[in-house]
């Protein structure tokens, strides 16, 4: 009797692992999710700083009557001083005193088994008045 009552008292559980294994799940998954945070942010940061400087600038070449050539000039060195890719196409457009650009580009993010390629396009507009 006395090695039943020691066997109740102790409480044995056979799970005993049972709940490290869910642990160690939360914990993976939690990291993972850092992980994939921790790469998209500073990407999207950038891409939202490329999309203000570029709106700075239409607006400023709509409202100035500035060339084609002064403003694409001006939104290359936006380009490169946000750390954008070289490989980028900048499409102007004019209607009257609206001025439309167009920036696309693809932004490669690594991942350690995996390459992917977002594309990107920056629309912005100005009506100049």
């Amino acid at each position: 009797m006395q090695g039943t009552d020691w066997f109740l008292s102790k409480r044995y559980t056979p799970e005993r692992g049972a709940s490290r294994f869910a642990f160690l799940l939360l914990l993976a998954l939690t990291s993972a999710i850092v992980y994939v945070v921790a790469i998209f942010v500073p990407v999207y940061q950038g891409q939202q700083q490329m999309h203000t400087a570029a709106a700075e600038i239409v607006e400023r070449g709509a409202k100035q009557n500035l060339t084609d050539a002064d403003v694409r000039a001006q939104l290359h060195e936006k380009v490169r001083e946000n750390g954008l890719p070289e490989d980028h196409t900048i499409e102007l457009a004019r209607d009257g005193r609206k001025l439309t650009a167009s920036i696309k580009y693809t932004q490669f993010l690594r991942f350690p088994f995996y390459t992917y390629k977002w594309p990107v396009e920056i629309r912005v507009q100005d009506l100049g008045y």
